[in-house]
């Protein structure tokens, strides 16, 4: 779901709250997703979706509806309660907080569904990897859709833009580079708490920042450190000075943004258009 979400250029956590299941959850072939609104275009461009599914109603043949609850019958096991339901264990905790599955007999009876009401959202079905469902979910609230485009970064130095994200000489290359004199100075592209400060390795001097959501933003080869773990700082803030420490060919700053699950993600997806 994560990498859907990157597509659609929204919050996992505003996919998953729309389709009312969690952020681990894999969208199975020919299964139907809610999508906010602002989502439609994005949609349209991912290539493991269909678009001439995309609709703002919903399907004409939807299954039939099911009760909020149902009871554990002899002779099921959790895989044919899971399938005669159309859910996942995933979903099915999560409509039961504290549900032991491990535990469960005859005659118990748990929620299998989460009534709602309100406006339809778009939906659309992937092409890959079955039944089409529909779930009466809310619509997110107009403001919502403005909290999935994510947080604001701003570019954290000036100078010369020498190498973006993705396989570079046999490797993956995990951030952009901008080269410009020792020196320079290097700001804080989001806010957050300064998570580490000093040596590591290839990064050189490296400054980590860890934001209120989770992501972080690395700064490596630094020639000079000057915030340290701990230390609260705003955006814009000058944190470091540009070097050419750890595995470098010349002064520059390597810049890297990480999800809170630790992996990068092309910077030039987040940072505004460049002047």
């Amino acid at each position: 779901m994560a990498t859907l979400a990157d597509q659609l250029g929204i919050h996992v956590r505003d996919l998953a709250k729309a389709n009312q299941t969690l952020t681990s959850h894999t969208f199975r072939k020919g299964e139907w997703i809610r999508l906010p609104a602002g989502a439609s275009e994005g949609a349209i461009q991912v290539s493991g979706l269909d678009s001439d599914t995309l609709t703002t109603s919903a399907p004409l043949t939807p299954p039939p509806p099911v009760s909020d609850k149902a009871s554990i019958k002899s002779g099921d096991s959790l895989a044919s309660f899971l399938n005669r339901h159309g859910l996942t264990s995933d979903q099915l905790k999560l409509y039961n907080p504290g549900l032991d599955l491990t535990r469960l007999s005859v005659g118990r009876e748990v929620r299998v569904a989460k009534a709602a009401g309100g406006q339809k959202l778009l939906a659309i079905r992937p092409t890959v990897s079955g039944g089409a469902s529909w779930p009466t979910l809310p619509s997110l609230p107009v403001k919502e859709s403005f909290k999935s485009m994510g947080p604001t970064y701003i570019w954290p130095t000036k100078g010369v833009f020498t190498s973006g994200f993705g396989w570079r000489w046999g490797r993956m290359h995990k951030g952009i580079d901008i080269a410009n004199n020792t020196g320079t100075s290097i700001h804080a592209s989001r806010a957050g708490i300064v998570s580490y400060a000093g040596w590591s390795s290839g990064y050189g001097y490296l400054v980590e920042i860890t934001h209120e959501d989770g992501e972080s933003t690395r700064y490596a080869h630094n020639s000079q450190l000057l915030v340290k773990e701990g230390q609260r700082v705003s955006q814009g803030a000058r944190i470091s000075n540009m070097g050419s420490t750890g595995r470098s060919t010349g002064p520059h700053l390597h810049f890297e943004i990480r999800r809170s699950s630790g992996g990068a993600v092309n910077p030039l997806g987040k940072l505004p258009a460049r002047a």
